[in-house]
């Protein structure tokens, strides 16, 4: 016997009314509740990845445009190259003679900026002697001539004493040894004690121009902008961490398009 129901409710096969267009006629609860879940699941893993994924596409990008952008073997900042573990100096000194500016960095002495010669550190001095350039370098002498050519190379081997400071008194070559003061004769490689005044070769702040301009060329040629992309994008720039990141949002990635690809389906149905 057919049940009675008021109007705009519908009765089905079973003894059980309903109301039409309710979520529970027909088949919508084997369609639609399951398209929600997929819908949640969905929404929530796009959330999840999003910053991963601007990322990946951003560098992606810059990556793809490198050469034209000229980054390739453009060297990163300095800070982000001591971020690396390079050893990028955050300030540098250096020494001032006759107008011109004396530097070490990274076991190299720069004359105004320009790169010359091995120069282990530290940077003793620098001090003009017989019309020589007399460069301390560790427990080396640098004899440089008029055009800052290397003329000779000066070491223990030689009967230069370890010395942590140079000066000159207007005659004679001096090094302060820590334990007294010599006189160091650089043609006939002698020392003799110093008596009298002398005048150390002191170390100064450098200009700021230059001394910016030696900590940029400090930094490795390996680490350049290119490099930094690369890593970025595959999440090396935080080490293991960021590398199991980048690999899990790419995992999620592949099961977005699952799932948007079954919600597309079973919207057109």
């Amino acid at each position: 016997m057919p049940c009675s129901v008021p109007p705009g409710w519908h009765c089905g096969w079973t003894a059980s009314c309903h109301k039409n267009n309710s979520p529970y006629s027909g088949g919508w609860m084997a369609v639609r509740k399951p398209t929600r879940q997929w819908r949640r699941w969905h929404r929530w893993l796009g959330l999840v990845v999003a910053v991963p994924v601007l990322v990946l596409s951003v560098t992606g990008v810059l990556l793809n445009h490198i050469e034209s952008l000229g980054w390739s073997n453009q060297p990163m900042s300095p800070w982000l190259a001591r971020w690396y573990g390079a050893p990028v100096p955050s300030d540098v000194t250096g020494f001032s003679l006759n107008d011109r500016w004396y530097a070490q960095l990274n076991e190299r002495l720069y004359i105004d900026g320009e790169d010359t010669l091995h120069c282990p550190p530290p940077l003793q001095g620098v001090v003009d002697h017989n019309g020589m350039l007399v460069v301390g370098c560790g427990q080396e002498m640098l004899l440089l001539d008029g055009n800052g050519q290397l003329v000779e190379r000066i070491g223990a081997a030689y009967g230069l004493p370890a010395f942590t400071r140079m000066g000159g008194d207007g005659k004679s070559l001096v090094l302060d040894t820590g334990e007294g003061l010599l006189n160091f004769d650089v043609d006939q490689l002698v020392t003799s004690p110093h008596q009298g005044p002398w005048q150390a070769s002191e170390a100064v702040a450098l200009p700021d121009q230059l001394k910016q301009a030696l900590i940029n060329q400090s930094v490795p040629p390996s680490l350049n902008w290119q490099r930094f992309l690369l890593d970025l994008h595959a999440g090396r720039i935080a080490g293991l961490a960021g590398q199991l990141i980048m690999d899990l949002a790419a995992l999620i990635l592949i099961v977005l398009a699952v799932t948007g690809t079954v919600i597309w389906g079973r919207t057109r149905r």
